[in-house]
């Protein structure tokens, strides 16, 4: 009873406390939004390319004409992904420097120059003959991100529309699979499961606020004299920020599929996933709160650690491989000893390529291990700083 009671009073404090709780729900969702009109569509844009067509066309021994250049063109337009949407978004040219400018200004993402010889040398190649190579040449800029996707495209596509017209084949022939349920990934679909994570981490003020307010109002004191254990208000203020941070998550993931994302994987297993992860952003919570005594603190002080989830756990972006040891076949970094790197690798795997809890069990097993030595550390300072039963 006394559990349910400090529960309610917990739950009641946060609502007073509106703002910050409006902040937490509504940081992942607004922060969806902005990933998505920064990213662009949820659909798989096309790369840009601009073609420069100088084939002069060759005539076959029927008296046909060959125009390889405009028919390389046309299998660039048609090149499709798995799921139908196109590849390249392929703009022509006449003049070379005007097609450089485009390049330069960043209108387009790759230049592709067709020489004037090319169908003559793929003709001449078909009849068996062995002439002087036709030069395609591509152009882009290294900055460019999308430069070097756009360029394998291009080349691919040339490469095998040149061995279908010469009848000439490879003695290879390379197959690109994917893993998992899903055949291609926008940005925006790679950025969702930080982006549900970092709901997670904003859960952080809720939970050190609840804590730090009670310390800093002195209640707490009249708490501890009432025979409340310190057992019973930290599973008080647990039960209360497990229910916020799965709300949070729910949210931020409901504005994700509102502006288009979809997911292969099972919604069970992400709730999973969220619950244990909110369990491990309360240890930390505790822990932050045990260095801090207002909430002007946690307002100030509390960004630190605050920064150091949503940048360190491999969200925002990547960072570099710093392995310290492997278990079990599972490389273990620096980062790692942050609970949120394995919540990031768990949803994405789930939600991103369609697998089950059985196949993220290590990061399970870590965010849990991790929890309990956070939680230990940080209950054991903060009692021992702040819940220290007074006697007048």
């Amino acid at each position: 009873m006394r559990l349910i009671s400090l529960f309610k009073k917990t739950m009641i404090e946060n609502l007073r406390d509106w703002k910050i709780l409006v902040l937490t729900l509504v940081f992942g969702p607004c922060f969806v939004v902005l990933m998505y009109f920064y990213l662009g569509e949820t659909a798989q844009s096309p790369y840009r390319i601009i073609v420069v067509n100088q084939d002069e066309g060759a005539e076959t021994a029927e008296g046909a004409v060959l125009a390889a250049g405009q028919g390389l063109i046309s299998e660039m337009m048609d090149a499709r992904y798995p799921e139908g949407t196109k590849v390249l978004e392929v703009q022509q040219e006449k003049e070379i420097d005007n097609a450089r400018d485009r390049l330069a200004d960043e209108s387009v993402d790759l230049l592709v120059e067709i020489p004037e010889q090319f169908s003559s040398a793929l003709l001449e190649y078909k009849q068996g003959n062995q002439p002087v190579p036709a030069i395609v040449r591509t152009y882009g800029n290294p900055a460019n991100a999308n430069y070097l996707m756009a360029a394998v495209w291009s080349d691919m596509i040339t490469y095998e529309y040149a061995a279908n017209l010469t009848g000439l084949r490879s003695p290879l022939e390379l197959q690109a699979m994917t893993i998992g349920g899903t055949a291609s990934l926008n940005e925006f679909e790679l950025y969702v499961p930080a982006l549900l994570t970092l709901a997670l981490i904003m859960l952080m003020f809720t939970a050190a606020a609840s804590l730090i307010k009670e310390k800093d109002k002195g209640t707490i004191i009249r708490l501890r004299l009432s025979n409340m254990t310190a057992f019973e208000w930290y599973s008080a203020v647990t039960l209360t920020q497990i229910i916020v941070g799965l709300l949070a998550m729910g949210l931020t993931f409901l504005t994700a599929v509102a502006l288009g994302y979809r997911t292969s994987g099972s919604l069970f297993a992400v709730v999973v996933v969220g619950l244990l992860s909110s369990l491990s952003i309360m240890a930390i919570s505790l822990l932050v709160a045990a260095g801090l005594r207002t909430i002007f603190d946690l307002l100030t002080i509390g960004c630190f650690p605050f920064f150091i989830l949503m940048f360190f756990s491999g969200g925002m972006f990547p960072l570099p491989p710093l392995r310290l040891f492997s278990v079990d076949g599972h490389p273990v970094s620096i980062n790692d000893i942050l609970p949120t790197t394995h919540t990031i690798t768990a949803l994405n795997e789930i939600l991103n390529f369609g697998a089950v809890l059985g196949d993220v069990v290590f990061e399970l097993v870590a965010i849990a291990i991790l929890t309990v030595m956070y939680f230990s550390v940080g209950a054991w300072l903060f009692t021992r700083r702040h819940m220290q039963a007074r006697s007048g």
